[in-house]
């Protein structure tokens, strides 16, 4: 019988990472939190885990950036993309009400996000907590009636808390989170349509006047569409920087082959982090 996968996610388990995971490499995995996600890479490189699922985005708050500078340092192939939409739960132990609840732990994040819950509810305590399913954990451990928190429905269910109200963020629908899987080893290129692409690269140090216009210019003059630029501090450099580029393409494709040989003018280093099938916007996924 094959060994599950070892997949690693930062946070606590019920991350909405941890919901990730499950559709970026299936249900035959292990699940392994770490502390940080540079601990993830670590594991990676070391074949103390076989991959990660990592946010790479969030719809409202934008890039995590530590994330783009350790795709840069680490070079871990992403190997797959998925979107999670996010709603945020209030949740507690069994039994609980909310008029029941005095204080209510989350990440700040999570608790600005559903700022309209605490004006609606001024008896209730907005209490910041390092993570959204570590709060669900820390008010398991509570057992208190008094004490609730806001996490993922996939926390409530982890913990076995009991969920007071569902969807309670402030803006409805538009909140979601992509997330990148990564692994150790390049696989081989897929094959058929709906194929995306994401390169690293670095402008010549001798760059004229445009280079940037022309490095994306190889893309455009070829109808390939970029779905996202990202720019990050190259970290020996002083003002000078790497940029992730992806765009819609296989490269297989022959215009692709094309703009990335073309690209090589304008460029001192060109890497491929990775090309697989777009990935499709999802649900929380339940599995515990």
């Amino acid at each position: 019988m094959n060994r599950k996968k070892r997949i690693a996610f930062q946070g606590r388990h019920g991350a909405y990472s941890e919901s990730a995971a499950y559709y970026l490499f299936g249900d035959n995995i292990s699940m392994i939190p770490m502390h940080s996600f540079e601990d993830i890479y670590q594991g990676i490189e070391t074949g103390l885990i076989d991959g990660g699922a990592i946010p790479i985005e969030n719809s409202t708050a934008g890039s995590v950036y530590e994330n783009f500078d350790l795709l840069y340092k680490w070079r871990h192939p992403i190997v797959a993309e998925v979107t999670l939409q996010i709603e945020h739960a209030l949740c507690a132990i069994k039994g609980t009400r909310i008029e029941d609840l005095r204080r209510v732990l989350s990440h700040p994040q999570g608790l600005a996000q559903c700022s309209r819950f605490f004006a609606q509810n001024p008896i209730i305590e907005k209490v910041p907590f390092f993570d959204t399913a570590g709060s669900a954990e820390e008010i398991a451990k509570r057992n208190t009636h008094t004490d609730g928190a806001i996490a993922s429905a996939f926390a409530a269910q982890y913990y076995n808390l009991e969920i007071l109200a569902n969807g309670i963020e402030n803006m409805k629908g538009v909140n979601f989170t992509r997330f990148y899987a990564i692994q150790k080893n390049q696989p081989e290129l897929p094959e058929g349509n709906n194929i995306k692409t994401i390169l690293l690269f670095e402008l010549k140090k001798s760059k004229s006047s445009g280079s940037l216009y022309n490095a994306l210019g190889c893309f455009a003059k070829r109808e390939l569409n970029l779905t996202r630029i990202e720019s990050r501090p190259h970290p020996d450099r002083p003002w000078e920087y790497i940029f992730h580029l992806s765009f819609e393409g296989s490269p297989h494709e022959p215009k692709v082959i094309e703009a990335l040989q073309e690209l090589q003018q304008y460029t001192d280093f060109i890497y491929r982090l990775g090309s697989f099938k777009k990935g499709l916007t999802q649900g929380l996924k339940f599995e515990v």
